[in-house]
């Protein structure tokens, strides 16, 4: 500025000189201009320089606030990164995109906004916006997502295909990872429980009850022991072959990264074990490097660890994953009525999976997976304890065509080996004999293909097949006065095979018209009994005759958005169940209690109906959904007793004439502030037997171990920079544990806390609890009153590392 000023002052004494003309920018030349036009220029110059002294100073200032570069890394609520999530850039006038890495991590060059606004999402999780005020150096930060809002989300299970949940008609639940890790249940089915309408055959978790109790039912259809609902991992039927029943364990929980859950029938798809429904557990897929470990140590002397690993490269994905679980347990039987044969019910259970997946092109790809279990228990008493050793292969092929064409094959096998002894207790528990050594080998295998196609842009057809085979026995070595007496072989083979065909059709954007098709052959073969008497060696054969039953199973639901907040769904069905081997050919006995096998058990059918509406306020923050149902159980597989006596209690499995469940449920979903959430459900159902020829004494009674209302909650606060709580309720209305109605167990409320804190991004530290009331709830009356657990805690350890 000195330079011009002194420029300045020179060319002023020039022209009133006479002299050489200054150019405008100082340089010298002949003046040849009149002295007037030189004097017009002058201004001229002095406001060329100003401007250049704004330009320069503005360039500064510009240049002070670039932001050189912006890092970051985008996490889940546990706080393991989040790979291939994308990250938005608005500058203004120009929007740049950018994706997180394997180890969730992002960097952003040149940023030359003082102020910008990112946009972050992922696959699964609710999109996110931030505001960044930026200085002059760089920047760096992290991005927790919230797993996204069931409307959201995308479900596979209700129709077999991707569908986003909110335009499902069917009434499905999804259980996120987050979920299912702040649980303070430490089981599967425990976790599970939190969906009203969820019920195993007994009260009881799984972690010490008898594994013949823990069949599943959706909605007061009930259950005797074999699962009324279908339980699948990754499309692959996990039930027990032989029983039905469910072992929960068998599933490490760190392989677990999500649970789909189909309330009402759902044989249209599935065939014939999913009477009232399904529930799918869905496996991690890694995308880099995923590991997880879970470390904890509880009361009752209860160690728990359960991990998992994953690793992507080049096009291979591979998985392994283990859990060990052992526990003390507690003493079941009711205090009052303790015997010195009364002792603790312990659990020890080992399990492991291997996962491999090949892509094989583009829009192809190969998997393999092997299971393995091992899980032996001690049911109360000194004498009673089981083990079930198994495992399962289950191999898959999945294509895709340019034009949406998806092919999925599905091939699964495995074994499976259950041994249990039973006890006869004398009336005052002080003494027990050994009454009956049994032990059940079964094999299966079977296949499913399904291909799907879309009919221009509003009409998608799916079409499947799908086949089993199940062949197993019992092995019964029957004793009196502790000495053999006979032997007893029973089984057979159970082979079934369906088709179906679905059609989504969206008839409008705001109305979706579902209707399937499904015909199903079931066949019991080679049923055998043979009976050999000690010590005499006589042996007795029957054959039983080879049967066969066809079943028809269609299903029509629709749902329709009358507009931005309300949305009606109802649907219509038709749904089977057939007998399994163990209630054809397996007789046994639980305390006091022996329920006697039936060779001409027929399948089960249900008719059923539902419909309601769900809302959406504030912004999809507060969802309500509320549906009513009602179906009707043809030829209900029933334990019916017989006789009675102190000693002794004889139940036949028998089919009654029909039952009825007609009920309401109710959920509302609630996520008002950044880091809180509140869903609570709500089921009453009233089930109850409508006809029964061969004794109209039970019309009008309970089906048993339904009960009438169901409540559960779920609140939880998760801030990474603070800490994790999570709180979980349960209340159940008494129920009955008899056909007849006499044997009543009372209500209960269960109350779950779990508490988390971040020490780093690849650890946390956690408490957690089960009942922590205490309270001590009837799981079982026969009539000796066995009791559910008591308060469990256990402190412990989570790592992670995603990469």
């Amino acid at each position: 500025m000195r330079l011009l000023r002194d420029r300045d002052s020179e060319r002023g004494e020039d022209l009133r000189d006479g002299g050489v003309e200054k150019s405008i920018c100082g340089v010298g030349a002949p003046s040849t201009q009149p002295v007037e036009v030189e004097q017009l220029l002058i201004p001229a110059c002095r406001a060329f320089a100003l401007i250049a002294l704004f330009l320069l100073a503005l360039s500064s200032a510009l240049c002070a606030q670039t932001v050189r570069q912006l890092r970051g890394t985008i996490e889940d609520t546990s706080h393991a990164a989040i790979a291939g999530a994308e990250i938005v850039l608005d500058q203004g006038s120009q929007k740049r995109h950018v994706s997180s890495g394997p180890d969730g991590r992002f960097t952003l060059d040149s940023v030359t906004q003082n102020s910008a606004e990112i946009t972050v999402s992922a696959p699964g999780f609710a999109a996110t916006h931030r505001s960044l005020e930026a200085g002059n150096a760089d920047l760096e930060f992290s991005v927790v997502l919230e797993p996204a809002s069931v409307s959201t989300q995308l479900e596979v299970t209700a129709s077999r295909t991707p569908l986003p949940a909110s335009e499902t008609p069917d009434s499905v639940q999804l259980l996120t990872s987050a979920q299912l890790q702040t649980s303070g249940a430490l089981e599967t089915d425990d976790m599970l429980r939190q969906v009203a309408g969820f019920d195993l055959f007994r009260r009881n978790s799984s972690r010490t009850a008898n594994p013949t109790t823990q069949g599943a039912s959706l909605r007061g259809i009930g259950s005797s022991g074999a699962s009324r609902a279908l339980i699948l991992l990754d499309g692959v039927p996990i039930t027990d072959p032989f029983g039905g029943w469910v072992n929960w364990s068998q599933v490490p929980r760190a392989a677990i990264e999500n649970v789909e859950i189909v309330r009402g029938g759902a044989s249209d798809l599935y065939g014939g074990q999913a009477l009232s429904g399904v529930v799918q557990l869905l496996s991690k897929a890694p995308e880099g490097t995923d590991a997880t470990l879970d470390l904890s140590y509880g009361n009752q002397s209860t160690p728990n660890a359960s991990g998992f690993i994953g690793h992507a490269f080049g096009q291979w994905i591979t998985s392994a994953a283990a859990e060990y679980f052992r526990t003390a347990g507690y003493t079941p039987v009711e205090p009052q009525q303790r015997g010195a044969v009364d002792n603790s019910a312990e659990s020890l259970h080992r399990t492991g999976e291997l996962q491999a997946q090949r892509q094989l092109s583009q829009h192809s790809r190969l998997f393999l997976r092997g299971l393995g279990y091992d899980d032996s228990r001690h049911n109360g008493t000194i004498i009673e304890v089981n083990r079930t050793r198994s495992w399962q292969a289950a191999a898959g092929f999945d294509w895709e065509g340019h034009s949406g064409d998806l092919l999925q094959v599905r091939g699964y096998g495995g074994a499976e080996d259950y041994h249990q002894t039973f006890a006869t207790v004398a009336a005052n528990r002080n003494s027990e004999t050994l009454a009956r050594v049994q032990v059940v080998p079964s094999r299966f295998w079977g296949v499913s293909a399904q291909y799907s196609r879309n009919l221009g842009t509003r009409n998608s057809v799916l079409a499947g097949t799908d086949f089993s085979r199940v062949n197993g026995e019992s092995d019964d070595e029957i004793l009196t006065a502790a000495k053999p007496s006979s032997q007893v072989n029973a089984g057979g083979i159970n082979r079934s095979a369906g088709f179906f065909v679905e059609d989504i059709a969206h008839v409008t954007q705001r109305w979706i018209v579902t209707g399937v098709f499904r015909f199903d052959d079931w066949q019991t073969v080679t049923g055998f009994n043979r009976t050999t008497s000690f010590p005499s060696q006589q042996q007795t054969a029957t054959a039983f005759p080879d049967r066969s039953e066809t079943s028809f199973a269609p299903k029509l639901a629709t749902k329709y958005q009358v507009n931005n907040v309300l949305s009606l769904r109802a649907s219509a069905y038709r749904s089977f169940r057939s007998p399994t081997l163990n209630e054809l050919y397996r007789s046994f006995r639980l305390g006091n209690v022996l329920t006697v096998s039936n060779q001409q058990l027929r399948a089960e059918r249900l008719t059923g109906v539902e419909a309601g509406p769900a809302e959406s306020f504030l912004n999809g923050k507060l969802l309500l959904q509320q549906r009513f149902f009602w179906a009707e159980v043809h030829r209900p597989i029933a334990n019916v007793t017989q006789s009675t006596t102190p000693s002794l209690i004889t139940r036949l499995r028998e089919n009654l004439g029909s039952t009825r469940a007609t009920g309401v449920e109710a959920q509302a979903d609630l996520e008002l502030l950044k880091y809180t959430g509140l869903s609570a459900q709500y089921q009453f159902v009233d089930a109850q037997v409508t006809s029964f020829p061969a004794n109209p004494a039970l019309i009008g009674l309970q089906v048993p171990e339904v009960p009438r209302h169901e409540f559960t909650f779920q609140a939880h606060y998760a801030d990474p920079r603070l800490l994790t709580l999570a709180v979980q309720g349960r209340n159940s209305s008494s129920v009955f544990d008899d056909d007849q109605n006499t044997l009543l167990l009372d209500s209960y409320f269960k109350l779950d806390l779990f508490v988390s804190r971040r020490l780093n991004s690849w650890m946390d530290i956690y408490a957690a609890g089960e009942n922590l009331l205490n309270q001590h709830f009837m799981i079982a009356r026969s009539p000796i009153i066995t009791l559910g657990s008591p308060f469990v805690g256990r402190i412990g350890v989570q790592l992670h590392v995603r990469r």
